[in-house]
Parts: structure tokens; sequence; C-alpha cells
């Protein structure tokens, strides 16, 4: 299983740690690869507290580190695993649906991005779960993250 504890810290570094220290490692910026086999930039951001990449949505191009430590705790309570979810589809709001609180993508809209259940949510979790394969702290399969 993992080497994370249910604080959702792992060889004392929080998620947010790890994948902070590995860009900062890489030059503040990194091209990894999505699971579709695209390709995607990640930059720290000017302040040094999270991430941009190019293939977010421009209300979302900001997502601070803690949003990893969020996934990772709702990876914890679920056991290791949960299913990354959808927020795009018609009956898919935060929620219900394939955006249950349950899923990733859920979890992150209401958690993360303090959006109330039955609203809209943009859908980041291609990025975030890519990136937390990269920091090998997740695997990125498809339709759930597996912690690593």
């Amino acid at each position: 299983m993992s080497f994370f504890n249910r604080s959702g810290i792992r060889k004392g570094q929080k998620a947010s740690i790890i994948v902070k220290n590995k860009l900062i490692s890489c030059g503040k910026s990194v091209r990894i690869k999505l699971l579709n086999g695209d390709t995607c930039n990640i930059v720290l951001n000017k302040e040094g507290t999270g991430i941009i990449s190019d293939k977010l949505n421009k209300y979302s191009l900001n997502y601070e580190f803690e949003v990893f430590d969020i996934i990772v705790n709702l990876l914890i309570e679920k056991g290791g695993r949960a299913l990354k979810g959808n927020g795009r589809g018609k009956n898919d709001k935060v929620g219900y649906g394939k955006c249950g609180l349950d899923t990733v993508v859920g979890y992150v809209a209401h958690k993360y991005s303090n959006k109330n259940l039955g609203e809209s949510t943009f859908d980041p979790v291609f990025v975030l779960a890519a990136i937390l394969d990269w920091a090998n702290i997740a695997r990125n399969c498809r339709g759930y993250i597996e912690l690593i």
C-alpha cells in the first residue's frame, strides 16, 4: 500500500511538499504526460504557492499545492483508491451523479473550490492526477487514482 498515513503525510512530507519540491528541482517548470498521451506544461506560480498549467481553464489557472493534500486525504479515506468522477455531464453537479463527494472531482470541487452541492464545477482532475503520478504519489489510471 502507500507510505501515506491518515494525515496524508509520507516520510515526513505532505503530498503538497513532495509536488512542490519536485517541481522546484526540475527548474520550476516541467512538461508531463497526461493519461491520453498528450502533454501539458506545469509551472510554479510566481508566488511559489501552487501550479499553473496550460491545460487548465482560464478561470482555474492557479491551483495551490494544498489541492494535492486534499486528493490524498480522499484516497486515504477510500482505502487508497478513488474514482476520478466527472464534472462535465448535464446531471453531474457537485455531490451528484458522477461528481459525487466520493469522487476526486466532486471532493476537490467541494473541499478545495468551496462549491456547494448542486453547483457546476470545472474538472481539473486529468491534470492533477497526472501530476500526482509524475510525483510518484499516486497512479493515474483510467477512471480512478490509486496511492502508490
